[in-house]
């Protein structure tokens, strides 16, 4: 059951439990309580009637308002027994005494045995009147009467007056009963509600916060404990939020960590593995053309072993310088000497030491520019990633021998493109083209002494500048270009 149900099943039963306990306590002691009550009541009207009949000479109106005022009646003689006070002497016109035999007798017969036994003690016993069956409770005491005279006094109550009343007094209580508990059921449900609310709140807040959802809170409407408690889960809350987040950041930096250095382990494997691969020819070579010089060559064979050696000697060495390279731009141990420059310019530098090449092979190069084209770099890592573009357009050009480049100025960048005829790249090789080592016809890089570290190169000082860089297929050309930006803003952004 919920706690709502819980409180109303509760509270409900405490508020049944006094009714009705009320209702027995009531049944069992009401009756003997009421009579209890008026048995005190007859004590404390005895010294009323002695001090009214000692005090008062107009007593017998005064009696008469106290016997109505009391619901009592009042019988008093002297100590002859002749009747000094009476209720039904008061209807009388004729007030002289009576007869007290004929009186006895005749009205009052239980008096005698009463009265005559008398003490200085009060007498309080039930009796019954032998003419119409009615219990009365009577008090008999003496009491003393005007001039210091002594007489005697009874003050009785009717029993079944009583009974009437303690009836009455007990169906009030019932009614009063079932109205408290229809008012105590109702404000039962308020309260329950009232209370239980923010605790239903706060469980299916803490419901959210198990399922890791920190958003939620409490509104807080009390000081009291349960106002406490609300703002404290408010508060774990927003602690508990911060906490994670900043733990997911912190594991998401980890996992991006471990993910690199997999990478740096992995790419430190391929290096490695790349690296003894691409040296183990050229020291193959070495080392057979020298055991070769060792056995004394004739002179026209010696002549072509030296050449071999010195040839796959250069090679390892560019291989060397290139992973140097590659490595102070990767690692920012080479800083980049960036200055405002003229990229045109920077190009026709650049072709001026590839003419004899073009001269040599036959190609037909054709420049274009679009703008001043200014930018922000360095002029010699510029340089040498047009080196490294121009030179593998020369390596994979075909039949037709055709060059292109182009520049182009754009709002806040200028694009350099390289394009040459020849075979396309297909489409899952143009992603790997940029990393170490990687050769599409090693046969042919093997040819023209590539490493596959020249592209590597371009990436790494293109991205040290800020810009992009790429390739694409077109139907007669294969293209690379880069990006330069051209203010130093737009650089460090």
């Amino acid at each position: 059951m919920s706690i709502r149900v819980k409180l109303f099943f509760i509270l409900t039963s405490i508020i049944l439990l006094f009714v009705i306990l009320t209702q027995f306590f009531g049944i069992l002691f009401l009756e003997d309580f009421y009579i209890s009550s008026k048995k005190k009541s007859l004590k404390e009207s005895l010294g009323q009637v002695q001090q009214i009949v000692t005090t008062d000479s107009d007593y017998e109106n005064s009696l008469a308002a106290l016997q109505d005022n009391k619901n009592i009646n009042i019988f008093i003689t002297d100590k002859e027994y002749n009747v000094i006070f009476m209720t039904a002497l008061l209807k009388r016109k004729d007030k002289n005494p009576v007869d007290t035999g004929k009186l006895l007798d005749k009205h009052e017969e239980h008096l005698n045995d009463d009265i005559r036994s008398l003490s200085k003690e009060q007498k309080i016993v039930t009796r019954t009147d032998p003419r119409t069956g009615t219990e009365f409770l009577s008090l008999s005491s003496i009491i003393n009467l005007p001039e210091d005279v002594e007489g005697y006094v009874e003050i009785s109550s009717s029993i079944d007056a009583m009974k009437d009343s303690i009836n009455a007094a007990g169906n009030f209580i019932l009614y009063l009963s079932l109205v408290v508990t229809v008012i105590g059921t109702i404000t039962i449900i308020y309260v329950s509600s009232k209370i239980s609310k923010p605790i239903v709140k706060i469980g299916k807040l803490t419901a959210d916060m198990a399922k890791l959802d920190f958003s939620q809170r409490i509104e807080v409407n009390s000081n009291d404990e349960i106002g406490d408690l609300c703002k404290n889960i408010n508060f774990l809350s927003v602690k508990l939020d911060k906490t994670l987040n900043e733990l997911a950041n912190a594991n998401l930096q980890l996992k991006k960590d471990i993910e690199m250095k997999e990478r740096i382990d992995q790419s430190r494997k391929e290096l490695i593995a790349n690296v003894s691969h691409e040296l183990k020819t050229p020291i193959s070579l070495i080392a057979g053309y020298s055991e070769g010089l060792k056995v004394n060559v004739n002179s026209e064979d010696k002549d072509f072993y030296c050449e071999v050696i010195i040839d796959e000697a250069e090679k390892m060495n560019k291989l060397v310088l290139s992973l140097l390279d590659l490595s102070q731009v990767e690692g920012g141990y080479k800083q980049m000497k960036q200055e405002y420059i003229a990229a045109n310019e920077l190009i026709e530098n650049t072709l001026e030491k590839f003419k004899l090449i073009f001269k040599e092979k036959g190609m037909d190069v054709d420049v274009s520019y679009e703008g001043d084209g200014v930018v922000y770099a360095d002029p010699e890592r510029i340089e040498q990633v047009l080196t490294n573009y121009l030179t593998n357009a020369i390596n994979h050009v075909d039949d037709r021998k055709s060059i292109f480049l182009r520049a182009e100025e754009h709002e806040e960048k200028v694009v350099v493109r390289v394009f040459n005829t020849g075979r396309p790249i297909l489409p899952d090789e143009i992603d790997k083209i940029w990393d170490s080592f990687y050769k599409i016809d090693k046969a042919r890089t093997r040819e023209y002494g590539g490493s596959g570290l020249g592209l590597t190169i371009v990436k790494a000082i293109i991205e040290a500048h800020g810009g992009n860089y790429g390739t694409a297929n077109h139907e007669d050309t294969v293209e690379f270009w880069f990006t330069l930006n051209k203010s130093s803003a737009s650089n460090s952004s």
